[in-house]
């Protein structure tokens, strides 16, 4: 095991896999980062931003085609170039966007990014600056992925379609220009949760391989049961409650493909590198998820980003943690854990 110190006072960065005990550092919200906090609160409530609870009547083509403010996030690098595949061009399952740097070699990895938005939420705009930045700074090629979104499309579709486009990305990686060897599949939040269930579908099928899998501020327990859940408020609890009653519906909310953390046996997974972010409810699924990987004998790196808020990476200007932490991804999938 080899414990590093926290980098810059944003990260507290453990290898795996024998755990020691969480850090005892606690750094505040930034003033900055709560006042946007707070604004988003009052936006809400106003009606400018539906509730969770709310959100299965909005119009699905205006949640598919949600995305952070301008000015939470930051200008795309200059060296990478973005292409669209609507779904069916060369048999594509589903619309997806590529970004590429022109530093990049024909042998570079392959990412298949699912978007998080609690499974209602979100498409390609979603999270573009985190893409396309880890596309420069890998570099590699970065495929993200529409998946069809709840309530519409109930659960396995989306995990369906994110599994369809693994398979055509193995199949396509060269003329992607990339190396179908080296597979990586990335998500935050609920895309953290479909990556997670796909790496264990895949295993469950014998493939495609996949190398690495990178989970941001998963979500990874529909039963909402981690120390962390049980001890946030009430309102964010309902709304994770209702994401994933949006998502799941009826279904058993135990399925390993649902809640990943719940899992029999996670041996013989790729190996992991998890990022939480220490003001969030959810950072005690990443961190039960990357001791229970490492147990099974996965390969794993841990980061948890003090002083952050669930979805920091979406909001580069205000966290200066997402570069940091976008540099932790890209040196990961590079090399060795």
């Amino acid at each position: 095991m080899t414990t590093t110190q926290p980098v810059r006072g944003n990260g507290d960065a453990l290898r795996l896999p024998h755990l020691p005990a969480t850090s005892s550092l606690s750094v505040p919200l930034a003033p900055r980062v709560r006042i946007w906090l707070k604004l988003a609160q009052w936006l809400q409530t106003a009606g400018v931003y539906p509730t969770m609870a709310a959100m299965s009547s909005v119009p699905i083509a205006r949640r598919a085609n949600s995305k952070p403010p301008w000015w939470l996030t930051r200008p795309l690098p200059k060296d990478v170039h973005i292409d669209d595949h609507a779904a069916g061009e060369a048999g594509a399952p589903a619309n997806l966007r590529i970004y590429g740097s022109i530093a990049s070699a024909e042998r570079s990895p392959i990412v298949l990014f699912a978007h998080g938005g609690g499974f209602v939420t979100g498409g390609l705009d979603a999270m573009q600056f985190l893409c396309a930045q880890l596309a420069s700074a890998a570099p590699a090629r970065v495929v993200s992925v529409a998946y069809p979104l709840a309530p519409e499309h109930p659960y396995p579709t989306a995990l369906d379609t994110v599994y369809s486009a693994l398979r055509w990305i193995s199949d396509h990686g060269d003329e992607l220009g990339g190396d179908s060897s080296r597979l990586v599949v990335m998500g935050d939040s609920a895309g953290g949760n479909l990556v997670a269930a796909l790496c264990l579908l895949a295993r469950r099928n014998n493939g495609p391989g996949i190398d690495q899998q990178v989970l941001i501020y998963p979500a990874l327990d529909a039963t909402l049961s981690s120390a962390g859940m049980r001890a946030t408020t009430a309102k964010r609890r309902a709304e994770c409650d209702a994401f994933y009653s949006y998502y799941v519906g009826d279904g058993d909310r135990t399925d390993e493909l649902v809640s990943p953390l719940l899992a029999n046996d996670l041996s013989e997974l790729p190996q992991t590198t998890i990022i939480t972010a220490e003001h969030d409810a959810l950072r005690d699924e990443g961190l039960l998820y990357a001791t229970r990987l490492a147990q099974a004998g996965v390969r794993v790196r841990y980061t948890n980003y003090l002083g952050m808020p669930h979805g920091f990476l979406s909001m580069p200007r205000i966290c200066s943690a997402a570069h940091q932490a976008i540099a932790e991804i890209a040196q990961s999938i590079v090399s060795e854990l």
